[in-house]
């Protein structure tokens, strides 16, 4: 029965799924009044990802942890002792990574109190940079105006400025196209266009007032992630851990939990699609961060944050890639060369991927697109829950997955209808619109 194993893993992932929901009420409890909605979607790796995908993984991988504890403990060499000196060494790397995650001279806007985003009024004072550029907008309105950019075009990645040219190549400024930069102009239908010089420089304006000298004062929802980042950190590290180390003892596992095949496949596959969105909405983040800060070298979480989506990309690529029954060939083999296929399209299309998570899953993304994931993880859930005989768990996870894809398209597809868009990767400005969503 596992009673002990599964009594652990139920205590430790209920703790991280606690965790994961308390970030995201905390802000919008505390932000109510100051754009939470649009602070959630600008980080959406933090705030949307760990709420919805974040604790469809968790339960994904109930079975798979149970059953790699049971299995430490009881069928492995020496085995207590390594699960418990790794344990230890897992919880001490995940607060060491969370605490060098925190420590930037330079903070998320989350961090700052509303009250100080809400009296922020910008330099020049009032300034709203709709007749001329301001020397920097408030914190909130050039915030705002990368979601109404966002949702009037897919992508933001042609309007990234170059603030730290190559010494060895020559910079003419009066030859450079000049764009729209969001910390000094209003996000009218035909803004005001800059110079990549002036905007950077306001650019490093604006993010120097998210320093701690600058507004030493922390947020609530500052202190809340602070506590929780070290279970968000243990959750991926365990989910990595968990996944290779199965993988590498699979015969072991068809030796002694046969009859737990199944579930432990079909966990490994749904959590491993869940986990496939981290990377992508974590480089729709950085792509919506750099219009507003020239390159994030002060905060120490974009630095890194390539690695990551590096990391558990290719991490829950292998797992699909891994646990497809042998068994089943056909379908082994066809859910394969679909994954290969899936691959060749995300290398090939990448920037056009990352475009349509900025507009859908990133800081364009209206309720109802957030509403379309909450449906996604739901669909997840319940392909979780579907019975399945073990011969054939390859071909019904073949069809979740499949599902799954479909009902990621649904996002482009539904918010693509509603804003009467027609190409595939239209750029080209909307009509401007009153945007008093936005809260």
């Amino acid at each position: 029965m596992m009673i002990g194993a599964r009594a652990f893993i139920v205590a430790v992932y209920s703790l991280i799924g606690v965790a994961f929901v308390s970030v995201t009420a905390t802000l919008a409890w505390e932000f109510q009044n100051a754009a939470w909605f649009t602070i959630a979607t600008f980080y959406s790796h933090l705030f949307v990802f760990f709420p919805i995908f974040g604790i469809v993984a968790l339960f994904a991988f109930y079975w798979p942890s149970v059953v790699f504890v049971h299995m430490y403990w009881y069928h492995i060499p020496g085995g207590r002792w390594r699960f418990s000196i790794g344990l230890v060494a897992l919880a001490l790397l995940s607060y060491g990574v969370a605490q060098l995650l925190v420590t930037g001279a330079q903070r998320s806007l989350f961090e700052i109190p509303p009250t100080a985003l809400l009296s922020d009024v910008g330099e020049p004072a009032n300034c709203d940079g709709s007749a001329a550029p301001c020397a920097r907008l408030p914190l909130l309105a050039g915030l705002k105006n990368v979601r109404r950019m966002s949702q009037r075009r897919v992508g933001l990645n042609d309007l990234v400025r170059n603030c730290a040219p190559d010494p060895l190549i020559e910079v003419l400024e009066d030859k450079l196209a000049r764009r729209y930069c969001f910390v000094t102009t209003a996000a009218l239908s035909t803004p005001i266009l800059t110079s990549d010089s002036d905007c950077c420089r306001a650019q490093r304006s604006f993010m120097s007032m998210s320093e701690i000298r600058a507004n030493p004062a922390r947020s609530m929802t500052s202190y809340v992630h602070q506590v929780t980042l070290p279970l968000m950190v243990f959750f991926l590290l365990t989910l990595l851990v968990i996944g290779i180390m199965l993988a590498l003892r699979r015969r072991r596992l068809e030796q002694h939990y046969r009859e737990h095949m199944g579930a432990i496949e079909k966990g490994v596959l749904i959590g491993a699609v869940a986990m496939l969105f981290f990377p992508v909405m974590n480089h729709a983040f950085l792509q919506s961060a750099a219009m507003l800060d020239v390159a994030g070298g002060a905060n120490s979480y974009r630095s890194p944050a390539p690695f990551f989506s590096f990391i558990f990309g290719g991490w829950a690529l292998t797992l699909l890639f891994f646990f497809y029954r042998r068994r089943d060939k056909e379908v082994e083999f066809l859910g394969r060369i679909g994954g290969v296929i899936a691959s060749a399209i995300a290398i090939l299309k990448y920037d056009s991927i990352i475009s349509y998570f900025v507009r859908y899953a990133g800081s364009g993304a209206s309720p109802r697109d957030v509403g379309v994931l909450v449906a996604i993880g739901i669909v997840l859930l319940v392909a979780l829950r579907i019975k399945s005989d073990t011969e054939f768990v390859g071909a019904k996870m073949f069809g979740s997955v499949a599902a799954a894809k479909l009902a990621a398209d649904a996002v482009a597809a539904s918010s693509l209808a509603a804003a009467g868009a027609g190409s595939d990767l239209d750029t080209s400005p909307l009509p401007a619109f009153n945007d008093d969503s936005i809260k």
